[in-house]
């Protein structure tokens, strides 16, 4: 009898939900012995964890002293691995060195991105603790490639330098160049008097105390070379070597200092024969600002309020200068920052009533001197801080950092208006770059034991007494300097220290005062930590 198709289309469908059962049968079967070997595999070979964060005990306020300490260490490596660089030039060719050239320009430029953060994080826009704890963890992370950066060319340089084989030569040229630099102090005093008699406090505070510093570190040098002599004498060449470095250096920001001193003499000069200028064109200013408030009637609306305020302010600024003027004593930079930045407040006032055209000219105009101003300001903190920079903490460097990046950008920028906008923020920067580096200075004394213990936030080497320098004599100058660097690296993650400069601080826990200092080098903290090689 024949099967009906019905019959045969209930049988094929049947067999095939038996097919797909069991296959799904066979899958999860499977997966659960899948699941239960993997679970043994596990059990007998445990995962192995991510690596852990050498920072998760710190809070957040320690981990920002940390990554200051590093900013500070890795900035005082780098102007040393500079000066290094410039004796190497002189000595053997800009071609012989352009490794090491290339090594320093890169660490700038990390140093650079690194610092740029740390400014961020001290604007006034706050930062959540996740984000901040980031930010300072990207700082920590960019001063480790500098260090390795520097530290992988120092050897090389080393060789290339051959102190030890050029220990006789290397005295003499020292010793001469000691000399003349010597030579040169009754006239820098005599300089720094007449500065004194015509400008105020304020306006020399980045060069006032140049010539007793450059007096220290040639007391330094002399004894470094003495002991240079002394070494060469007994056959220690490795010593003699050491002796010379440090002889090299100190004799270096010596005449640093003293040429510091002769640029301000002339910057400050210079800027006032311009603050004239720069006052009647801020009174222009100001009387085109109350002519477009009378042309618009007395609105009062909020672009009229901004205007008739920033009027009012320029006016005062411009009466406050024309005042100083007439002092015995003046600050010509000074009164150039606070007349362009009454002349900026103005301007973006005056932009409703303006068109493009007449703010690019006025832009144009006073361009030249905002970067005159700017280019002073900015020479001068740098000299400043590099000279002392054993006692600047990271906020100065910081600000000098930027202000560096702002009057590349005013020097570099095609669009006037910019560019005025940049040069005269470079200025503000400088100014409070010097001012956070004096404070610093001022707060700074010659470290009795080398260092110390901390446990977070900033430490202040010794009392208010000031300096330090001349009590201590030319071996403080060599530390407030930045000659003489304490031996960065410490133990393991048990606490803060700190070496001889006022953040530069490690975790470890051994006492700063187990290591001595020794002289700064070409390379990074890493170099300073490693024992000289005979």
């Amino acid at each position: 009898m024949p099967v009906q198709t019905t019959e045969v289309d209930l049988f094929s469908i049947l067999c095939c939900l038996a097919i797909i059962v069991l296959g799904v049968v066979l899958a999860l079967t499977m997966a659960g012995r899948r699941r239960k070997r993997d679970q043994g595999a596990a059990k007998a070979t445990p995962q192995q964890a991510g690596p852990a964060d050498p920072f998760a005990a710190y809070n957040t306020t320690q981990l920002s002293t940390y990554a200051n300490g590093q900013l500070v260490a890795v900035d005082n490596a780098v102007r040393t691995s500079e000066q290094e660089l410039g004796f190497a030039t002189a000595q053997y060719g800009a071609e012989a060195v352009t490794t090491f050239a290339t090594a320093v320009a890169s660490a700038k430029e990390d140093l650079s991105a690194a610092f740029r953060i740390r400014h961020q994080l001290d604007d006034e826009i706050p930062e959540d603790d996740a984000t901040r704890r980031q930010l300072l963890r990207e700082i920590i992370d960019r001063c480790a490639v500098v260090d390795q950066r520097l530290d992988a060319e120092a050897d090389a340089f080393e060789k290339l330098r051959a102190m030890q084989a050029n220990a006789e030569e290397l005295a003499l040229s020292l010793t001469a160049r000691t000399g003349q630099l010597r030579g040169g102090l009754p006239a820098a005093e005599a300089t720094l008097t007449r500065l004194t008699d015509r400008y105020t406090d304020g306006a020399l505070t980045p060069v006032a105390g140049n010539v007793t510093e450059a007096t220290a570190r040639l007391d330094f040098a002399d004894q470094q070379l003495a002991a240079a002599n002394a070494g060469i004498a007994a056959g220690d060449r490795g010593k003699a070597a050491l002796a010379l470095r440090g002889a090299e250096q100190a004799t270096g920001q010596a005449g640093a200092l003293l040429d510091a001193l002769g640029k301000a003499a002339g910057d400050l000069d210079a800027a006032g024969q311009h603050v004239a200028g720069l006052l009647d064109e801020v009174h222009a200013e100001v009387a085109a600002g109350k002519a477009a408030m009378q042309a618009a009637g007395g609105a009062g609306g909020a672009d009229q309020m901004n205007l008739a305020a920033a009027v009012a302010r320029a006016d005062q600024v411009a009466g406050d200068v024309r005042t100083q003027l007439t002092s015995a004593k003046t600050d010509p930079l000074g009164m150039t920052r606070r007349l362009e930045a009454a002349a900026s407040g103005l301007a973006e006032a005056m932009g409703g009533v303006r068109d493009a055209a007449n703010r690019t000219e006025q832009a144009r105009r006073q361009l030249e001197q905002a970067l005159h101003a700017a280019r002073a300001a900015v020479d001068s903190a740098t000299g400043y801080i590099t000279t002392r920079r054993g006692a600047v903490g990271s906020t100065a460097r910081a600000r000098l950092s930027e202000a560096h990046a702002q009057l590349d950008r005013a020097e570099s920028g095609a669009d006037p208006v910019a560019a005025l906008a940049a040069a005269e923020r470079a200025h503000d920067l400088a100014a409070q770059a010097v001012d956070s580096a004096r404070d610093d200075v001022e707060r700074w004394s010659f470290p009795s034991g080398y260092g110390g213990q901390m446990g977070g936030g900033r430490v202040i080497i010794g009392g208010p007494g000031g300096f330090g320098t001349a009590a201590a004599g030319g071996m403080g100058g060599a530390v407030l300097g930045g000659i003489l660097l304490e031996n960065m690296l410490g133990g393991g993650m048990g606490g803060f220290r700190i070496g001889l400069t006022s953040e530069a601080n490690q975790p470890g826990g051994a006492a700063a005062s187990e290591a001595p200092p020794v002289q700064g080098r070409f390379g990074g903290p890493s170099t300073w930590a490693r024992p000289e090689k005979s």
